[in-house]
């Protein structure tokens, strides 16, 4: 497990496919797999890059026709089975995903079984995550130390690291072998429109999107905030899109209404015509977002309820990226929006899906 590696497959042939090992993959919407899903699709169109999927749930079945198929088993063996005619892989690592405890021993050792089996492999990680914490009572606070061992190890055979946080980021550097470690934060999975409707002639509507997790959230702890936003901006209606959760019936006097799962092309046409969006999410962690990067794509307003101390520079920026009501709504909500619809543009999903051919491919260096 404390293979370094770092010197083996660093040049490689340029792939005309690669293997993308994720944790599922959607339906229904998932946020690693759908993410991965929309840069295959792009490497394809774009670059002309198939992409096979490996999925590390057993059970798993559906989705993306026969570019796809689950591990037979959660064992070194039976991964380095489906790795066995790959050169190319890039590895979405969410430990969580990959083992209950997010500790996936089995994962991180048929990878590196397969990585220095030949020269000519080369292996490209996404750290979605790269280990968790919490209290003395919970098990992430006695397994942290395996989790980052797991994921040194991982760092430590890929031949380049991506992650959305500059926090993560700090993290991996140490463990790559002065590997490139490519900071940028996530895109958009329900689209990117060409252009966004102005800001004043959109409908007076909060969107309400993402996991049914996520939106408990805003409606439990977060109600009053979100109550807050709505009123401020004077909106006629809060619409819930997401798998079914309990609703409340308003937010303090503005009704909710639920869509239910839509396609990503509705999403996308309902935020085009929506003045914001609410997200209850730790301002520090907006990077890893997708909920986040669709509202930016869209126009939208993003506003997020949490207390948070940013720590990168990479972060949005409350007032500037994003309407936060913990400041009781300070900053012009128009110049808000099109602030952060700008800071999308510069990681859309085009410009990253370029990054990810060349780091697929060896080409970037450390700056």
């Amino acid at each position: 497990m404390n293979n370094r590696g770092g010197d083996v497959g660093d040049h490689c042939r340029p792939p005309s496919r690669v293997l993308q090992i994720v944790p599922h993959l959607p339906p229904p919407f998932e946020g690693v797999g759908t993410y991965a899903a929309v840069l295959a699709d792009v490497l394809a169109e774009r670059f002309g890059i198939e992409t096979r999927f490996l999925v590390g749930d057993p059970a798993w079945s559906g989705g993306k026709g026969e570019g796809a198929r689950p591990v037979s088993a959660r064992t070194a063996a039976s991964l380095l089975t489906g790795l066995s005619s790959e050169n190319t892989v890039l590895l979405h690592y969410a430990n969580y995903g990959y083992q209950s405890r997010g500790c996936p021993i089995w994962l991180v050792e048929g990878l590196t079984r397969w990585r220095l089996g030949a020269a000519d492999r080369r292996l490209v990680t996404l750290f979605h995550e790269v280990s968790a914490s919490g209290p003395p009572w919970r098990s992430s606070f006695w397994l942290q130390p395996l989790q980052r061992r797991l994921a040194a190890t991982v760092a430590r055979v890929s031949g380049a690291a991506v992650t959305s946080l500059e926090l993560y980021g700090e993290l991996i550097r140490p463990w790559t072998n002065g590997h490139e470690v490519m900071v940028t934060p996530v895109f958009s999975t329900v689209g990117e429109p060409a252009a966004a409707l102005p800001f004043m002639e959109r409908r007076l509507r909060i969107v309400v999107f993402g996991s049914a997790g996520i939106r408990r959230r805003a409606y439990g702890r977060f109600l009053p905030a979100l109550a807050k936003a709505a009123r401020l901006l004077a909106v006629e209606e809060i619409l819930d899109v997401g798998p079914p959760v309990d609703l409340p019936v308003k937010a303090g006097d503005v009704p909710i209404r639920p869509l239910g799962i839509l396609p990503a092309r509705e999403v996308s046409d309902l935020l085009l015509g929506s003045i914001a969006g609410f997200l209850a999410y730790p301002p520090t962690f907006l990077p890893k977002s997708t909920i986040f990067a669709a509202y930016c794509a869209h126009g939208v307003l993003p506003v997020c309820a949490w207390k948070c101390r940013l720590r990168a520079s990479t972060s949005p920026l409350a007032g500037q990226h994003y309407w936060s009501t913990e400041n009781g709504g300070l900053g012009d909500p128009g110049m808000i929006a099109s602030a952060a619809h700008d800071w999308y543009a510069d990681h859309s999903t085009v410009r990253q899906a370029g990054a990810f051919r060349d780091l697929l491919l060896g080409e970037r260096t450390l700056a």
